[in-house]
Order: C-alpha cells, then sequence, then structure tokens
C-alpha cells in the first residue's frame, strides 16, 4: 500500500481509513495503529493525522478511547462522506450550487454554535480572526485561504452536533479549492471577507443569533454577486 501525497492532508487520511473498512482491512471494533506508526504508515506528519482523527471522531466514525487508543465505530460508517466531484470557479452551475448549500449549511450551524460554542471554541475563532487579519496584511494570500477555512469548520464545531459537522465535512474539500481559487480571481473578496468574519465572531461572542445569521448570509451573498458579476464579464 502506497503512502499518501502530503497536499491531500488530512482528507487523504480520512479516505483512507474509510476505504480499508469497505474493503475489509479494517472491520468495526478494530483498533487503529498508534498515532507514530500510523502517520508513518500514511506517509504524513502526526499533525494531519490528528485533524482527520479529530474530524471522525467528531461525526462519530471512530472513537478515540484515553489509554486505549482509537476503535472503528461500525454504527456511525454511513456519515463518512462519499467522495464528490469539485467544482470549480469554471463551471458556473457546480459553484453557484455549492454557494447554495454552504447558505443552508452554514447558517444552520452558526445559528446552533450561538447557543453552544464553549469558551475554548470562542478563543480558537479569535485567535484566527487575529492570524487572518496578519495574512492579509501580509497579502499571504494561500495562508489566509486556510484561516478562512478553519474558522468556518470551526464553527461547525461549535455548533456541537455531529450530523452538522458532517455536513461541513462533507463539502470542506470543495469549500477548499473553491476559496482559493476565488480569492485568485476576485482579489477584492479578500478584505470584505475578513470584514464579514469579524462581524460573524463579534455577533457569535455576544451570542446575538439574528446578526450572526444575518452576518453570514451577507458573507455567502457578497460571494454570490461577485461570482455572477465575474461569469457576466467573461466572454
Amino acid at each position: 500500500m502506497g503512502s499518501i501525497e502530503k497536499k491531500k492532508l488530512s482528507d487523504a487520511v480520512i479516505e483512507e481509513i474509510r476505504h480499508r473498512f469497505e474493503t475489509g482491512e479494517l472491520k468495526a471494533g478494530d483498533k487503529l495503529p498508534n498515532q507514530v506508526e500510523f502517520a508513518a504508515q500514511l506517509g504524513v506528519s502526526r499533525v494531519v493525522l490528528r485533524e482527520a482523527l479529530h474530524t471522525l471522531t467528531l461525526i462519530g466514525a471512530i472513537n478515540q478511547r484515553p489509554g486505549f487508543g482509537t476503535v472503528i465505530r461500525a454504527a456511525n460508517l454511513a456519515l463518512w462522506a462519499e467522495q464528490l466531484s469539485p467544482p470549480f470557479v469554471s463551471d458556473p452551475q457546480a459553484t453557484l450550487e455549492l454557494i447554495e448549500a454552504r447558505r443552508f449549511i452554514e447558517t444552520a450551524a452558526l445559528e446552533l454554535a450561538v447557543a453552544n460554542a464553549s469558551a475554548d471554541d470562542l478563543s480558537e475563532l479569535g485567535r484566527l480572526i487575529l492570524e487572518m487579519r496578519k495574512a492579509l496584511d501580509d497579502k499571504r494570500m494561500q495562508e489566509y485561504s486556510e484561516l478562512d477555512l478553519a474558522f468556518h469548520f470551526r464553527i461547525a464545531c461549535a455548533s456541537h452536533n455531529r450530523f452538522m459537522i458532517h455536513a461541513f465535512v462533507t463539502i470542506r474539500g470543495l469549500m477548499e479549492q473553491f476559496i482559493r481559487e476565488a480569492f485568485t480571481v476576485m482579489p477584492g473578496l479578500l478584505e470584505r471577507s475578513l470584514e464579514f468574519h469579524i462581524h460573524i465572531y463579534e455577533a457569535l461572542r455576544a451570542k446575538n443569533k439574528s446578526k450572526a445569521v444575518a452576518g453570514m448570509k451577507g458573507h455567502i451573498r457578497d460571494i454570490e454577486r461577485a461570482l455572477r458579476k465575474y461569469y457576466e464579464s467573461r466572454p
């Protein structure tokens, strides 16, 4: 079995574990190798492996037991995200459908996060805002894109609802590609993006659901408007 290409990162680790279950190499109740050994097998860092295991724990696909290890949970394997064909900014229909899906998933996740976010969730979201501002000031677009996605994922986690987290995980890879491409062809989105993220964070911290939801909807509408304008300007 070959190692996982590093560029696929945690999503590829998730897919590899799912593949091993589907082929019978892993089954319900099986214990995964320790993290040092497993990361070496997959050809990824322990940081990448821990991120993948954290995601699988959140959606209930595995159970991490302190002092024992990581165990596959059969009852929740139906939650594992299927591979989707990624939309590109160059595919208007697919991209606009992704934006539409984001509007429903992320607004619902944010509503739950307003009620359920922990102090740690809010602290991490605040840290991400600061890092996003630094990346934008230094014109580190790739890093900003990664932080942007991390911010939205943390909101999904702050919902503390594993099915909502699963819904976000399903489209996370598509969002990563979209965000990277959108900031490349529509650089004006960057500054507005940070403003919307700050608005969302401050409303979430204040537990102001209506303001938080309005901020998220405004953020996604802004992206959609920019996309439609971009498509209209193309030959």
